[in-house]
């Protein structure tokens, strides 16, 4: 009987996971992770009551329970990256982090060096090229029907998206590596929720089903994101301004509050302004009015050396150019792009529609159908419809990285500049698609 470790969270996704192995007969125990220490924390944290789930959900199983410490870990390679981040003017991604360093490797590592365990299972929403077929699916045919592209292959370290499409979580796991897929099985891959809570629900797990699923990060708790964020960066009071006119239209006490296409809380506007960017120097926001303001849409980035789950996928140096699909936000579709490598690794990404808020320090992942290639994250957007107009270039005053971005256009100038006469129809129709997409 095969021994592995589940990762139990206190949600009904991994307890099914781990229901799920059993029936297949593995020897299955259950792994809570702690990665957050509530001695650092002032307000409210679930951690307590997550332990506590998670300890039922293995007793109802009948499967060894264990707690595994993580805290300096995730303070070490998620927490601290995630306050730079944020200094630094970016929105980053910790749930990307978290599964890169934590989940998908010291984890991984604690299994293998603390339990003798090859193999772990999470709960996440994702596929690898081993098929796991679960006894709750009542379709084998539509299961290998969308297992084409690779049913009946040996587990080669790949990733590729769930089949449940709207809790696909392939988006936050970019970053982990070929050999971490090797040694994971994903055992709800090839199931709807809705069918992950009716397999709960029969098999005396229904107080998980029922239980509220958490959406926030874990070591803010229930605070409010400003409250928390002012205890670890220094508050730098600055002005809202308006972007076409330069006019000040405010005060706030912090540019790190906010992230590119939040709207703004200027006091006493009865107008909706939306972040466009900001200027952590003078720590200025700029703002412009309307959610669907030219200034919000660009179709170009820069991101870091990207992470390729399979080396296969890396750029080489005479093919240094390659078409692919990437999404820049979780759930929203997967758009049409070529990729360009750059000097020290860095790409360049044009996409072949502007797309609204793209945002430095959040991930851009990449995929070729089902496959999930890998990810990255951005450094850089590309001008805005809104710099492009009239057919000419004109960078807004919040950039810092106007340089850059002359000398990209030197190269791909022809390919980035989003300035056509229905650019604003391309605006209109990708918003449209957003909406059925959602």
């Amino acid at each position: 009987m095969s021994k592995i470790v589940c990762a139990i969270s206190g949600g009904v996704d991994s307890a099914v996971a781990a229901l799920l192995l059993k029936q297949k007969g593995y020897n299955v125990l259950g792994a809570f992770m702690r990665n957050w220490d509530l001695r650092d924390e002032t307000g409210h944290c679930s951690m307590e009551e997550d332990h506590h789930y998670a300890e039922r959900v293995c007793s109802t199983l009948k499967i060894p329970f264990h707690c595994v410490n993580f805290v300096k870990e995730y303070w070490n390679n998620v927490f601290e990256e995630t306050i730079d981040e944020y200094e630094y003017g970016r929105t980053p991604n910790p749930d990307v982090l978290c599964n890169q360093h934590i989940k998908f490797d010291a984890f991984l590592k604690y299994a293998k060096s603390k339990l003798n365990t090859p193999t772990i299972a999470t709960g996440h929403y994702a596929r690898t090229s081993e098929n796991f077929l679960p006894a709750g699916v009542q379709s084998p045919n539509d299961f290998k029907k969308c297992h084409s592209s690779h049913t009946g292959e040996r587990n080669d370290g790949c990733l590729y998206k769930a089949i449940d499409e709207n809790k696909d979580q392939t988006f936050f796991l970019n970053k982990i590596s070929s050999y971490a897929l090797k040694h994971t099985i994903f055992p709800l891959g090839s199931l709807y929720k809705d069918t992950v809570k009716t397999i709960a629900s029969k098999n005396n797990l229904g107080f998980i089903a029922k239980r509220k699923e958490s959406m926030g990060i874990c070591f803010i708790g229930l605070r409010d994101f400003d409250s928390f964020i002012q205890d670890y960066i220094q508050p730098k009071a600055g002005n809202f301004v308006l972007l076409e006119t330069g006019e000040l239209m405010g005060a706030h006490n912090g540019y790190f509050k906010y992230t590119i296409g939040q709207r703004s809380r200027i006091s006493g506007s009865h107008v909706p302004y939306f972040v466009a960017g900001k200027n952590i120097q003078s720590g200025d926001i700029f703002v412009a009015g309307g959610t669907n303001h030219p200034c919000l849409f660009s179709n170009a980035l820069i991101m870091e050396a990207p992470h390729w789950i399979s080396e296969g996928h890396v750029l080489s140096s005479d093919i240094n150019i390659r078409e692919c699909e990437a999404r820049l936000m979780h759930r929203e579709p997967l758009v049409c792009s070529k990729l360009y490598e750059l000097a020290e690794g860095k790409c360049l990404l044009i996409l072949k529609q502007p797309l609204r808020a793209i945002t430095p320090g959040q991930a851009v992942v990449l995929y070729s159908g089902n496959k999930c290639l890998g990810g990255s994250k951005i450094l850089n957007v590309g001008p805005s419809v809104y710099e492009c107009a009239n057919n000419g270039l004109k960078f807004a005053p919040y950039r810092c990285d106007s340089d850059i971005w002359y000398n990209i256009f030197h190269n791909y100038g022809d390919q980035i500049l989003p300035c056509s006469p229905n650019i604003m129809d391309d605006i209109n129709d990708y918003q449209n698609m957003l909406k059925k997409y959602n």
